[in-house]
């Protein structure tokens, strides 16, 4: 059984049948896991769509609350994977402001996992969606209509990500002195790790927030 099915999936599903704050729970479960990840862009598409699945999972034998439980569910995944952006471009930007670089393999790296987010979380709800029944179903509809018309708040930060990601990428390959190299090894820094810890702060202000 794979990490995301045992850390998110299953997690997901057992909250979605627990009746409690569903969206505080769904955050968490996908904040825990990305920072268990460190944030690695490439887990993020993983991590979303083993949330969803797990969505399909608990919520398909509750039939009278599915709809408006979906949507709560829903909300708390993409305040999760939004901040988890929000920290990745805050990262990219406050390296770029004291003059430090990530490496380019790091830069083109998240740029391929982060681009087609938006097309892997439809196509998601989409197949998740067929495999569901009565109000889940339709319920799933509803929402995939939805983000393929206006998307959430994960959308505009995959957009303002990845246009940081395509400046900097540019940046680096005309600033490539030696000195300029020099600088990047002298921070040792990987763009997943700085984007952990920013995360995880985003994330203690919203425990507190919900305490």
């Amino acid at each position: 059984m794979s990490n995301e099915n045992t850390e998110v999936r299953i997690p997901v599903s057992e909250a979605a049948g627990s009746g409690g704050d569903l969206r505080e729970q769904v955050r968490k479960i996908v904040v825990d896991a990305l920072l268990k990840r460190q944030a690695d862009p490439a887990a993020i598409k993983d991590v979303m769509k083993a949330t969803v699945e797990g969505l399909g999972d608990g919520l398909g034998p509750q039939a009278a609350n599915a709809s408006e439980s979906l949507k709560t569910a829903m909300n708390g995944m993409d305040e999760a994977l939004s901040k988890t952006l929000l920290a990745m471009k805050m990262a990219m930007d406050e390296s770029w402001q004291t003059g430090r670089r990530f490496a380019e393999e790091d830069l083109k790296s998240a740029y391929e996992a982060i681009r087609g987010l938006d097309d892997d979380l439809v196509a998601t709800l989409k197949t998740t969606g067929e495999r569901s029944q009565g109000v889940l179903k339709d319920e799933f509809g509803r929402i995939y209509e939805h983000l393929t018309r206006t998307g959430m708040d994960t959308t505009a930060q995959t957009r303002s990500v990845l246009e940081t990601l395509t400046r900097q990428m540019s940046a680096v390959a005309v600033d490539s002195s030696k000195e300029a190299m020099r600088t990047a090894q002298v921070a040792g820094e990987r763009l997943n790790a700085v984007t952990s810890g920013i995360l995880r702060g985003l994330a203690d202000v919203v425990d507190k927030r919900d305490a």
